[in-house]
């Protein structure tokens, strides 16, 4: 069995969110080995050494996550020494280790720094691939510990070059298992599961898990077993059923984001891209840009949040934001169209609503938004109401906006 333990004060006051823990469980499950308990103690040492003392009875793995930084509110290492009863000494492992981390980052290694290479006796140090700091490795009986920083980015590398291998040769699963994630926009859960209600039949190799994640949902298969053959299509017998029945509203298969699907239709079809953003603020723009390689797709992205930035920069008439106002189907239509028109792209996606909490009225509430996305021949304009607080809505509306251009680039209908 194994367990994770999360040290903190940041993440037992919820100022900061424990995606450590997370991560690991995920990246282990999907290798077959499953989390057996989770446990999240401050940073007070009598708290560590507790949490270190106490893994239930079978559990032979502990991964222990935060504590071994440079400031004196870090005492994992040496919790870790207490509860094993060994010596804290320099390990000049670690030591050399972090001397040549701080000359490849071109940073000054201080005094303080040298407390992290300060490990227990007989530890086996774990190399950072990131990081300054190493993590290290205590066996105590039959219980492995295995320490790492606490830095979400360091712990991931060393899960991946570490962890995963140490574990699968340690326990040297027989299993096969194989994971499929459906990325799924348009239906709710309590929706998903009416829709498959009486189709998925009993397996003992499959489990289906659903994963809400606003404004989407994530359905994730795993198909476990010790024949590969009868894994393989079983994983493929449940994939098939569930595209038969909500395919329409699957946009990835393989795990990845909306935007990332974009950007590979965009690739696929050498066509481009211009947006024009209003009450999204520039998120459906932060969206794009997140995947790497967007610039061969988007060309051009515009934040036109006031009337006199619709007009200046995408010319749109001050006459008709007078007559039908900002938040209007026209308009959206005009701003999706001059933004292709002035930028030369293939396609123009546009957004224009009221994200609240004030701003609405009788006839156009809030959450009221209108999503566009003109072409060669023709625009298309949908009219929203979305529900929720201002953050909700405007992720909500560049979501819809997303999908409606991925539509659109499929020639596809959204109805």
């Amino acid at each position: 069995m194994i367990e994770i333990v999360t040290i903190g004060d940041e993440l037992t006051s919820g100022s900061t969110i424990n995606t450590n823990a997370g991560f690991i469980a995920q990246r282990l499950y999907s290798i077959g080995l499953p989390i057996s308990r989770m446990t999240t103690v401050g940073d007070g040492i009598e708290d560590i050494i507790g949490a270190l003392r106490s893994p239930l009875h079978q559990t032979r793995f502990i991964i222990i996550t935060g504590g071994l930084g440079p400031t004196g509110d870090d005492r994992t290492a040496e919790a870790a020494a207490a509860a094993f009863g060994k010596q804290l000494l320099l390990n000049q492992e670690a030591f050399t280790l972090m001397e040549k981390k701080f000359k490849q980052l071109q940073r000054k290694m201080n005094p303080a720094n040298k407390k992290q290479a300060l490990l227990p006796e007989g530890a086996r140090v774990i190399p950072n691939p990131v990081g300054t700091a190493c993590g290290f490795l205590v066996t105590d009986g039959p219980r492995h510990f295995m320490f790492f920083p606490g830095v979400p980015e360091e712990v991931r590398a060393i899960t991946d070059s570490f962890a995963i291998d140490y574990l699968k040769t340690a326990l040297n699963p027989k299993q096969v298992v194989l994971n499929k994630t459906l990325k799924v926009f348009g239906l709710w859960e309590s929706a998903i599961h009416e829709k498959l209600k009486g189709a998925l039949p009993d397996s003992d190799v499959v489990t289906i898990g659903y994963y809400p994640q606003y404004p989407e949902i994530s359905i994730k298969i795993t198909a476990k077993g010790s024949d590969t053959a009868v894994v393989q299509k079983e994983m493929m017998r449940f994939q098939e059923i569930i595209r038969d029945h909500i395919g329409d509203y699957i946009y990835s298969e393989s795990g990845e984001p909306l935007e990332a699907v974009i950007g590979d239709l965009l690739k696929a079809r050498k066509v481009t891209l211009a947006v024009a953003e209003s009450c999204t603020g520039g998120l459906i723009s932060h969206k794009l840009t997140n995947i790497s390689g967007s610039s061969e797709y988007l060309e051009r992205t515009v934040v036109v949040y006031s009337n006199r930035a619709k007009t200046e920069l995408l010319n749109v008439p001050t006459e008709m934001l007078g007559e039908y106002g900002a938040v209007s189907e026209p308009v959206a239509r005009c701003m999706a169209q001059s933004v292709r028109e002035r930028a030369g792209t293939t396609y123009g996606l546009a957004v224009t609503g009221i994200a609240g909490p004030t701003g609405g009225s009788p006839e156009k509430p809030v959450g009221t938004v209108f999503i566009a996305v003109a072409g060669d021949t023709q625009t298309k304009v949908k009219h929203h109401r979305f529900h929720g607080n201002r953050e909700r809505v405007k992720m909500m509306s560049a979501h819809v906006a997303l999908t409606l251009l991925r539509h659109v680039i499929l020639g596809t209908s959204l109805d």
